[in-house]
C-alpha cells in the first residue's frame, strides 16, 4: 500500500469540503507493489555479466564465491532451491558533473558507470550476502526508474543502510543513490568511490546544506538519491539538524514536469524485535531499536543481520501530487509529503516489530482499569452483595491466568526449538507468498486477527514461525487452558500465548476480564491468532465455527479502540500429522489423552519420524467495518440481535474462507478414490483417471490452488498425471501401511488395508468440502434409481440431504440452495453425468461411474446418520445419558458393519455419529442432556419411516 497524503492547502480543503469532496490519495506509480521477505543465506555462485567461467556468469573481477540468499518462498527449514541471482549489467555513463541540464530530461537519463573494486566486492559481499533483496521490490524499482527519477526514502539515517542499498542496486542493475542526506558530506564523500559504487554528485559551490543540496543536484542531473527523514535519537545527535530537500524537490518537479520524481519508501530493519515502551539509558545513548544510532545500528547488523527485513512500498509520484493543487506553496506540499512518508514507514516497521512492549504490570493495570470492566465488576458486586475489593482480587487472579508475558528472548528461543523440531520431522513448508503480502498490507490498515484451521498442536507454533520469517510480528495466540502446564505453559506464555478456558459460562468476572484483555490487545495493535473451530479437527474436515472469541473481538472493536479489525482466514495443511494414531483411537470411542508433562515426554518419539510437508494458504482478509456496512448495521445503534447475527455470519464467512484456501492435496485425491471403491483393489491407471476427475471437479467447485502448485516460482506440469504427485502419494501411503500394492498382468494394483480406512478418511476429508455440492446432487440423483427426474424434485431431495448433513459440512454463506443446485447441475452436465432436457435431469449411461464416485464420497456420513437413527430404538425404554447412548450406538453400528448392513467402517466414527445426533436434535427427534425421544417421535412406526428416508440414499 502506498503512502497516502493530501497536498491541498487548508483553505483549498475547506473549499473542497463545501463541495462534498475530500482529500485524494497520492497516485501510485504504475505496476509497483509492496513486498516483504525474510532473509536466509544459502551458498550460491553469482550469475553476473559479462564473462563466464566455470558455468558462472560474472562481472569483471568477480571471484565467483559470493553467497546469495535463499529464495524467500519458505522458512529456512523448507527444502527449496536457492534464489537465482540477478546481477548488474554494464551501464552507460553520463556527462561529468558541472555540465548540468537546464531541466529534467523527458527521456530516461543515462547513468554514471558504477564500479566496485575487488576488495570492496569481497568485503560488501561478506557483510551483505546473507540479506536478500525482494524480487518484487526489484521489479517495482526497475519500473519506477523507467518512468522517472527515483529518490529512495528511509526513516532514520545510517551509513550501513546506504552501503547495503547501493551494493544491492549495483548487483541488480538498479540506479544507485548518488547523494544522501544526513551522513555528513565531508566525512563520507572522499571514500565514496570505492564503497558506494562510484563518485557521488557534488553539491553546488557555496551551498550551506551540502548533503541536501547534493540530493537536489543529483535529481537535477537525472540521478537517483537517498533521503533520510530523521536523525537517530541518540545523545550525540540530539541537537543535530537533518537536511530537508523536499521543498527544493517539489520546486524542481514543478519547474520540470516532463519527468516525474518518484519517492520510493524503503524499510530496512536489521532486527525484528519491538522496542520497549519506556526507554532505557542505552536507548538514550545509542538510539532506540527503531531509530538506532551508529553504534547500535552496527551491533544490530553484526548480530542479527540474518533476521533483516527489506520492504519497498509503492512510490509516490511527486509530479502527480504537485499537480493536484498547483496553488499550494512548495513548503506546504513538501511538509505533507514528508509526513505521509514518515507515517507510512513507521507503520511498515510496526507491522514487522509489533507495538512497543509494556511491562506485565502496566498491561495488568491498563486492563483492570478498563471502564467497561469496572462497570461490570460494580454491577456484579451490587447483585451478589460482595465487596469491590474481593472482586478486584478475583479479576486480578483471572488476568494472571489469562495474560501473555511476551518477551523477545522467549520468541527467539521458541523459534530455535521449533525450527529444530520441524527440520527433523518435516520436509519443509510451502507458503503462499502473495497471501503473505496481502496479510502485511492488511496489517498496515488495522490490527490483524489470524484465524487458521486447527488440525494439530503444531498449529500453535507454525504461524508464529512463518510470520517471523516473513517479516511480520508473531501473533498473540489464544491457547486452550489444557496447554497451561509446566513447562510448556510458561514458555508459550512468554512467546505470546494467552490462555482461555474452554467455557466460562456462568463466571461473569472471568468473562469480563477476558473481554477487557482482548480489547487491550486490539488497542495496543497486537496481532492475534485464534482457532475459529475451537479445538483440533480429528476428522480432517473443518469443524463448525465457535463464536466465543469472535464475539469478544467484535465487542472489543465496537468499544471504539480502532477504526477497523482485519480477520485473516488461513489454511494449514499437513501431509501427515503426529497425532493421527490418537485421533483414530478417539474416533473409535476411546478417551482423549490429557495434555501434561508426561504426555509431552512420550510425544518425543515423533522426532524419529518424517511427516512430509506443511502447506499454508490464505484467503482474502475480511474487514470488520466492511461487514457491518454490507449488512447495513450501524455500529453505534445496533441491537444485540443484530450483533449476534453478524457474529454468526462472520464466523461462517471465516470458515468458508479457510475452506477456500485449502489446497487440493494429492494424498486426499488418492484416498477419496480408493475409499469409494467397493472391490478388492484398483489399478494405478484407474486411480489416476479418477483422481484427475475429482481434481477437476474440485477446481470447478471453487478450489483455487491446483494440486501440483506448491510455489509460484515453479513451472506447473501439464496435468495432474504428469506431475507424479498422486503416484508419490500412493507410494507414501503404501510405505505407511495404509495400502497394499501388488503387480499382476503388467499393472500395479492398490487395495486399502481395512484397519487403516479411518486414517485414509482423514486425508479424504481434507478435500471433501470442494466436492460436497456435486456429491449431494449425485446422491439425490441416485436415489431415483437412474430414472429421469424433475429438477424441482431433485432440488427437494438435495435440500433434505443438506439438512441431514448440515453439521458435517460448512456450506458457502450467502448462497441459496437453488443457485447452488443450478450451478452444480451445470457442472454435472459438463462432466457428462446428466443431460438437461427442459426441466428434467436425465442420467447419462457413460457418466454412471463418475456419478457413483461422487455419491460414494458421502456414504460414510449417511451411514453414520443411519446408525444414529437405528440407535433411537434404545431410547424407547426411556432416557439415557448422552455418553452411554453414544457408546451403545457405536456398538450397534459395529454389529451392523460385521453383518454387512453398512459398508464403510469409517462411518463408525464417534465424530460422525455425534453430528448425526445433532441433526436429530435439530429435527426435534431427541432432546435433553439426558437423551430422550420427543413425544411426537416415540412411535416406532415414525422412527421406521425416518430410517427408510435415510435408507433410500444408501442404495
Amino acid at each position: 500500500m502506498p503512502p497516502s497524503v493530501s497536498t491541498r492547502s487548508r483553505s483549498a480543503r475547506r473549499a473542497a469540503g463545501s463541495n462534498g469532496s475530500s482529500g485524494r490519495s497520492v497516485p501510485r506509480a504504475s505496476g509497483t507493489c509492496s513486498a516483504s521477505f525474510r532473509h536466509r543465506a544459502a551458498p550460491r555462485s553469482c550469475a553476473a555479466a559479462p564473462g563466464r567461467r566455470n558455468g558462472c556468469e560474472r562481472s569483471r573481477g568477480c571471484s565467483g564465491k559470493s553467497r546469495m540468499p535463499r529464495a524467500p518462498s519458505c522458512p529456512a527449514w523448507a527444502a527449496v532451491p536457492a534464489a537465482r541471482c540477478v546481477d548488474r549489467a554494464s551501464l552507460p555513463g553520463v556527462a561529468e558533473p558541472g555540465t548540468l541540464p537546464a531541466t529534467l530530461p523527458s527521456v530516461a537519463p543515462s547513468r554514471r558507470s558504477a564500479h566496485y573494486g575487488p576488495f570492496a566486492r569481497w568485503l560488501l559481499n561478506a557483510l551483505f550476502g546473507p540479506i536478500a533483496f525482494p524480487d518484487e521490490a526489484r521489479a517495482s524499482l526497475a519500473q519506477a526508474a523507467e518512468r522517472g527519477t527515483v529518490v529512495y526514502v528511509l526513516r532514520s539515517s545510517a551509513l550501513l543502510h546506504l552501503l547495503y542499498l547501493n551494493w544491492s542496486f549495483w548487483r541488480l542493475a538498479l540506479p544507485l543513490a548518488r547523494a544522501a542526506t544526513g551522513l555528513g558530506y565531508r566525512i563520507f564523500a572522499p571514500f565514496a568511490r570505492w564503497y558506494l559504487g562510484g563518485e557521488q554528485v557534488r553539491p553546488p559551490e557555496g551551498a550551506k546544506d551540502r548533503s541536501g543540496a547534493g540530493v537536489v543536484e543529483a535529481v537535477r542531473q537525472g540521478e537517483s538519491a537517498l533521503v533520510f527523514l530523521r536523525m537517530p535519537r541518540t545523545l550525540p545527535s540530539a541537537v543535530a539538524r537533518l537536511s530537508d530537500p523536499f521543498p527544493e524537490l517539489v520546486a524542481l518537479q514543478r519547474a520540470n514536469p516532463g519527468r516525474p520524481i518518484l519517492l520510493a519508501p524503503v524499510t530496512l530493519l536489521w532486527r525484528r524485535r519491538p522496542k520497549k515502551l519506556r526507554g532505557t539509558v542505552r536507548d538514550f545513548l545509542f538510539g532506540d531499536p527503531e531509530e538506532p544510532g551508529a553504534i547500535r545500528s552496527v551491533s544490530s547488523f553484526l548480530f542479527h543481520r540474518r533476521q533483516a527485513v527489506v520492504k519497498v512500498s509503492a512510490p509516490i509520484d511527486l509530479a502527480a501530487v504537485a499537480a493536484e493543487d498547483p496553488a499550494a506553496p512548495n513548503d506546504s506540499v513538501a511538509r505533507r509529503v514528508r509526513g505521509a512518508l514518515y507515517h507510512h514507514l513507521a507503520r511498515e516497521a510496526r507491522v514487522v516489530t509489533g507495538p512497543p512492549l509494556k511491562s506485565p504490570q502496566r498491561v495488568a493495570e491498563q486492563t483492570l482499569n478498563d471502564l467497561q470492566l469496572r462497570h461490570a465488576l460494580e454491577e456484579i458486586a451490587s447483585e451478589k452483595k460482595v465487596s469491590k475489593e474481593q472482586l478486584d482480587r478475583t479479576a486480578r487472579k483471572h488476568l494472571r491466568e489469562i495474560a501473555a508475558r511476551y518477551t523477545p528472548f522467549a520468541v527467539d528461543l521458541l523459534k530455535a526449538v521449533v525450527g529444530w523440531i520441524f527440520t527433523r520431522i518435516y520436509d519443509g513448508v510451502d507458503v503462499d507468498e502473495a497471501g503473505m503480502q496481502r496479510l502485511a498490507q492488511a496489517g498496515q490498515r488495522a490490527p490483524l486477527v489470524l484465524c487458521p484451521s486447527h488440525k494439530s498442536h503444531f498449529d500453535y507454533m507454525v504461524m508464529s514461525v512463518v510470520c517471523d520469517d516473513y517479516g511480520l510480528q508473531p501473533p498473540h495466540v489464544a491457547a486452550g487452558d489444557n496447554l497451561n502446564f509446566w513447562p510448556v505453559g510458561r514458555l508459550l506464555r512468554m512467546g505470546g500465548a494467552f490462555f482461555i478456558r474452554r467455557s466460562f459460562k456462568g463466571d461473569r468476572v472471568y468473562g469480563a476480564v477476558m473481554a477487557a484483555y482482548v480489547k487491550r490487545l486490539l488497542t495496543d495493535r497486537f496481532t492475534q491468532e485464534f482457532f475459529i473451530e475451537g479445538g483440533r479437527s480429528r476428522t480432517g474436515k473443518l469443524l463448525p465455527p465457535k463464536f466465543g472469541m469472535l464475539t469478544l473481538e467484535v465487542e472489543g472493536w465496537l468499544s471504539g479502540v480502532r477504526e477497523d479489525v482485519m480477520f485473516a482466514p488461513i489454511s494449514i495443511s499437513y501431509e501427515k500429522i503426529p497425532e493421527a494414531r490418537s485421533y483414530q483411537q478417539e474416533l473409535l470411542g476411546g478417551e482423549k489423552q490429557k495434555e501434561d508433562a508426561r504426555a509431552l515426554l512420550s510425544a518425543t518419539k515423533v522426532l524419529r519420524s518424517r511427516f512430509g510437508r506443511i502447506t499454508i494458504r490464505f484467503d482474502d482478509p475480511i474487514s470488520l467495518r466492511r461487514v457491518f456496512e454490507e449488512r447495513g448495521i450501524d455500529p453505534e445503534t445496533h441491537t444485540p440481535e443484530e450483533r449476534r447475527a453478524l457474529v454468526r455470519a462472520l464466523g461462517l464467512r471465516i470458515a468458508a474462507g479457510i475452506n477456500r484456501a485449502m489446497p487440493v492435496a494429492p494424498v486426499g485425491l488418492a484416498s477419496a478414490v480408493l475409499l469409494s471403491h467397493d472391490r478388492r483393489g484398483m489399478a494405478e491407471d484407474e486411480v489416476l483417471s479418477r483422481a484427475e476427475f475429482l481434481h477437476q471437479a474440485a477446481l470447478d467447485g471453487g478450489a483455487r490452488t491446483p494440486a501440483w502448485q506448491t510455489n509460484a516460482r515453479e513451472t506447473p506440469p501439464a496435468s495432474l498425471r504428469e506431475s507424479g504427485l498422486v503416484q508419490r502419494a500412493l507410494r507414501s501411503l503404501t510405505v505407511d501401511g495404509h495400502l497394499k500394492s501388488q503387480e499382476a498382468g503388467g499393472q500395479r494394483f492398490y487395495s486399502v488395508v481395512e484397519e487403516r480406512r479411518m486414517a485414509l478418511d482423514y486425508h479424504k476429508n481434507s478435500i471433501l468440502h470442494f466436492l460436497v455440492a456435486p456429491a449431494i446432487l449425485a446422491v439425490a440423483l441416485r436415489s431415483f434409481g437412474g430414472q429421469r427426474v424433475r429438477v424441482p424434485e431433485l432440488m427437494r431431495r438435495a435440500r433434505e440431504l443438506s439438512q441431514n448433513l448440515k453439521y458435517e459440512f460448512i456450506f458457502e454463506p450467502g448462497r441459496t440452495l437453488e443457485s447452488v443446485v443450478e450451478a452444480t447441475l451445470g457442472h454435472l452436465v459438463r462432466w457428462g453425468i446428466v443431460e438437461r432436457q427442459g426441466d428434467d435431469a436425465v442420467p447419462v449411461a457413460s457418466g454412471v461411474r463418475a456419478g457413483q464416485l461422487l455419491a460414494d464420497l458421502l456414504r460414510p456420513y449417511l451411514e453414520g446418520l443411519w446408525v444414529a437413527v437405528d440407535a433411537l430404538e434404545l431410547l424407547q425404554a426411556g432416557p439415557m445419558s448422552s455418553r452411554e447412548w453414544t457408546q451403545k450406538a457405536l456398538d450397534r453400528g459395529r454389529a451392523a458393519w460385521l453383518a454387512g448392513r453398512i459398508r464403510r467402517v469409517e462411518s463408525l466414527s464417534k465424530a460422525t455419529l455425534e453430528n448425526g445426533i445433532d441433526a436429530l436434535r435439530d429435527r426435534e427427534v431427541i432432546r435433553g442432556a439426558k437423551v430422550e425421544l420427543t413425544p411426537e417421535w416415540r412411535s416406532r412406526e415414525k422412527v421406521a419411516r425416518l430410517a427408510e428416508e435415510v435408507d433410500r440414499y444408501l442404495v
